[in-house]
């Protein structure tokens, strides 16, 4: 495994992006789109060239020259578009993905929700679709937190990736996206309903990752170890329970082994991948570093955080800002801080200083390094939010 993330360091130079965003499907009358109706959708998506994702025996996604489309438990469709040298070219091929998805969705009668959470059920009511790897899941989660349905199938998140030129150059933006994690969580905060209710609450998403389940998911125990790195990060993952397995196009429940017990020779690429995949750390390590934490939302403001990710990890100096501000965070204190914006919102106070200010100073460093007009552009919609401390969530309009 170690090997695997050696070989995921990139030529140093022009950070690349990737992005990932997840879509509920409904119809105007709130109920959740079928298995079957979502199946048909992809049928319709699916473009010359395309090339179609079966698992368990059924359609669960569509392959593409620019991205991957993949159904999440409860049927929430998301898009993970191959990396791109900006953020330009990831918003045009989003773009143009979106408008050929609620073209697609109308003849079916479904309406495409980009929130974090579900606008019309309660997760409990929602099925999961027929997949192996989400039935285990689903088993095991609920004996381990309080929020494991919820996180399943009721959430729907916006995640940025970002490479990594060397150990080093990860570990540095490694630490600084979790120690930013709270305010990322807070600027795109996208949950007005919860729960089939409306939700004036922050970081829906956040709370509920919070009890999911301690061994994967939050921030990495080891994170401000003097000796933190990819041979850490391998051999926590490699020690914690699997969960789930999977050879060729085999999937197990393995309960509590480890990865150490369920593979005891050579890992091979895709047992690699799928053991990093059962984990959920705010920021997760593959052969990239993907950033976690924000909800889904609308289109602009997505341009709007990808320029602010593009700006801070394209920059040593942003980085270095960032760890000299946090000097001395630990683990616990960045934890804290994302209790503390799930209770207090734009009142909070995180790492000893109002959240608020927090957030200005973070956007301040993003903006000194945005220099073109278009990038500019893109970052004000949400720009203009956090300058008025109101949450994606209090500005849509359903």
């Amino acid at each position: 495994m170690i090997r695997y993330f050696q070989d995921g360091c990139k030529p140093e130079g022009r950070l690349s992006l990737g992005l990932e965003v997840e879509h509920f499907l409904t119809h105007p009358d709130g109920a959740p789109a079928a298995f079957a109706e979502v199946q048909a959708l992809l049928e319709s998506l699916q473009q010359a060239g395309d090339q179609p994702i079966l698992q368990d025996g059924e359609k669960m996604g569509v392959r593409s020259d620019a991205y991957l489309l993949t159904l999440e438990p409860a049927a929430q469709l998301e898009i993970s578009i191959l990396p791109q040298a900006g953020v330009g070219a990831l918003m045009a091929v989003y773009e143009g993905f979106a408008a050929r998805l609620n073209r697609a969705a109308r003849p079916l009668g479904l309406r495409v929700w980009t929130l974090g959470y579900h606008p019309t059920r309660r997760a409990e009511s929602l099925p999961l679709i027929p997949k192996k790897r989400y039935e285990v899941m689903d088993r095991y989660l609920q004996k381990r937190g309080r929020h494991g349905t919820q996180m399943m199938r009721g959430t729907a998140s916006t995640q940025v990736s970002v490479d990594y030129f060397s150990e080093q150059d990860f570990v540095r933006k490694y630490r600084v996206a979790c120690l930013i994690a709270p305010l990322l969580a807070l600027l795109t905060d996208n949950a007005p309903i919860y729960e089939a209710q409306p939700n004036r609450s922050a970081c829906v998403r956040t709370t509920i990752w919070n009890d999911v389940d301690p061994d994967r998911c939050g921030i990495p125990p080891m994170l401000m170890d003097a000796d933190f790195g990819f041979e850490a990060y391998a051999d926590y993952v490699l020690q914690k329970p699997l969960v789930v397995s999977r050879r060729g196009h085999r999937t197990e429940g393995v309960g509590r082994k480890s990865a150490f017990e369920v593979y005891p020779s050579a890992l091979q690429r895709e047992e690699i991948e799928q053991i990093l995949s059962m984990f959920f750390f705010d920021v997760r390590l593959k052969n990239y570093i993907e950033i976690r934490v924000a909800d889904s939302m609308p289109a602009g403001y997505i341009a709007g955080y990808a320029e602010v990710i593009k700006a801070i990890f394209s920059s040593p100096a942003a980085q270095e800002s960032i760890l000299r501000h946090y000097a001395g965070a630990t683990v616990g204190s960045i934890e804290a801080a994302k209790l503390g914006v799930c209770c207090h919102g734009y009142q909070a106070q995180i790492y000893g200083h109002p959240v608020a200010d927090e957030i200005a100073w973070l956007m301040a460093q993003a903006k000194s390094r945005i220099s073109t007009p278009e990038a500019r552009r893109r970052l004000e919609p949400l720009a203009a939010l956090a300058a008025q401390k109101k949450t994606i969530r209090e500005a849509i309009a359903l």
